[in-house]
């Protein structure tokens, strides 16, 4: 980090290379569709989040400059309390944003691993510097793989930005601007479904989310315990839970728990792992899982990850050549 430069509102940083393993795309892995929280908000070429440090809110905006492979992130912070230490939030920052966006998996060790595959070595030129998201907030990863299922991504965010203004704690900034935080499990716990399903257009995904709310609200199920188990023991716990599937499950292990051996299956990864690896054979999504884990390992949310985009782009060639 260098170039500590500050206002009464404001004071920015600079995240440089040397604290990065390998290339970044940062549109590329904000807007890849696949995290464990809302997507961040865009304009242009900058994109902001808010979040909790140390219990004190922090609004930030980031800039990716330069090349994939020469780069550096701009970062500029509005605080929520006047009286926090630039200094100490710019370190909390960007440890926080060296965890959520993944700036330490070794994207190259990635590469050349699996350079010989010939499916999903050819994402990688185009796809060079997608990172998996990390999230930050065990709740808010579960609630928003459970948003997320059977859903666009334009529709479960914005049922979780609907949430968050509906439900979440307001946060303040020195500059006079405010935001929401995502809602705690004990707000969510005391909801009607019906009313959370009105003000958020999540359908019905509003009763699970509900109840789970209320078990973990009420310490019938603790997330954090799951970070000791192994995958599938984690895995069973999870799908234990009102409106949790297998997919669900394997959404918040990687995008929650940062399981990278986990791999959620959709109706595109699916599809691509038939066609490209079995030669069209028909298989269950379980045993789609189960492939990918097997041939990727602990690169197997990674994996899903760059094929998954890869599916959507073939998708779009087919329309356009019909």
């Amino acid at each position: 980090m260098s170039g500590l430069s500050a206002t009464t509102q404001s004071f920015s940083f600079t995240i440089s290379m040397d604290v990065v393993n390998g290339p970044l795309n940062l549109q590329e892995t904000i807007l890849s569709g696949q995290t464990g929280e809302p997507e961040w908000l865009r304009a242009a070429s900058i994109f902001t989040d808010v979040t909790l440090l140390d219990g004190t809110p922090i609004k930030y905006m980031l800039s990716h400059k330069r090349e994939t492979d020469k780069f550096s992130l701009e970062v500029r912070a509005i605080p929520g309390d006047p009286r926090n230490q630039a200094d100490e939030i710019a370190t909390n920052l960007k440890t926080h944003l060296i965890d959520v966006l993944g700036l330490k998996d070794d994207l190259n060790l990635f590469y050349r691993k699996f350079a010989e595959d010939k499916v999903l070595s050819l994402t990688f030129q185009n796809l060079r510097g997608l990172r998996l998201m990390h999230g930050t907030n065990l709740f808010q990863a579960l609630i928003c793989s459970m948003l997320s299922q059977n859903n666009s991504v334009r529709l479960w965010n914005r049922s979780a930005r609907l949430m968050m203004a509906s439900y979440g704690p307001r946060a303040n900034f020195v500059d006079g601007s405010h935001d929401f935080l995502f809602p705690h499990p004990e707000t969510l716990a005391k909801l009607n479904s019906r009313d959370l399903r009105s003000k958020t257009s999540m359908g019905y995904r509003a009763k699970p989310i509900v109840a789970v709310s209320r078990m973990i609200a009420n310490h019938q199920f603790d997330l954090s315990k799951l970070a000791n188990q192994s995958y599938d023991e984690a895995k069973d716990m999870l799908l234990e839970l009102p409106g949790v599937g297998p997919k669900v499950a394997d959404c918040f292990l990687l995008y929650g728990a940062g399981r990278r051996d986990a791999a959620p299956v959709d109706v595109w990864i699916h599809r691509i792992i038939s066609k490209r690896y079995l030669h069209g054979r028909k298989t269950s999504r379980a045993k789609t899982a189960t492939f990918l884990r097997k041939r990727f390992r602990e690169w197997a949310g990674y994996a899903q990850l760059y094929l998954f985009d890869y599916a959507r782009r073939e998708k779009v060639k087919q329309t356009r050549a019909q």
